[in-house]
């Protein structure tokens, strides 16, 4: 052989090469997790929270005035499975009863239908009168999922304000 030398790899050369791929590895999940740290919910419910928790007492006083008047709220939500287009409609119906059992009617019934996880999809719906102490909407709900309604009654200067958590298909 004419002044060729063949050289052989040391033995373990590839250590140093394993640890490099795990610091690629641990640095390509911490970015991972940054960006969905940063992309997904914010976990933000309000945006005054200082303010309402000096009204907090106030919120205390108005529940036990609720309590005090002995009315009974059932909701029933009525799903229609989506349709063309992946539309989702439901009817939400709301009975209410007084104290001693008989319907509350003349009610003014409102609900902020709001989406937990997401913004731009809260609406605030108006019900009818749907027979005694009943009332009825139809919602639109744009995705499936879970859903939080608040619904307010209203009849004379008394409130009753209830809160109800769905899930569509």
């Amino acid at each position: 052989m004419s002044g060729s030398t063949i050289t052989t790899r040391q033995r373990g050369w590839w250590i140093p090469y394993t640890f490099v791929f795990g610091f690629v590895v641990v640095l390509g999940a911490n970015l991972a997790m940054l960006y969905f740290a940063t992309s997904t919910f914010s976990g933000l419910s309000t945006q005054h929270a200082y303010v309402e928790g000096l009204a907090y007492n106030d919120k205390v006083a108005a529940e036990a005035a609720q309590n005090a008047l002995g009315w009974t709220w059932t909701v029933d939500l009525d799903a229609v499975p989506p349709g063309p287009g992946d539309e989702r409609r439901a009817t939400v119906r709301i009975d209410g009863r007084d104290g001693s059992g008989d319907p509350l009617d003349g009610a003014t019934v409102t609900a902020e239908i709001r989406r937990p996880a997401e913004q731009g999809f809260d609406q605030t719906v108006t019900f009818q009168p749907a027979g005694p102490g009943a009332y009825e909407a139809a919602v639109d709900l744009p995705k499936p999922g879970l859903w939080d309604a608040v619904f307010t009654a209203r009849v004379g200067s008394d409130t009753y304000t209830l809160r109800r958590r769905f899930r569509t298909e």
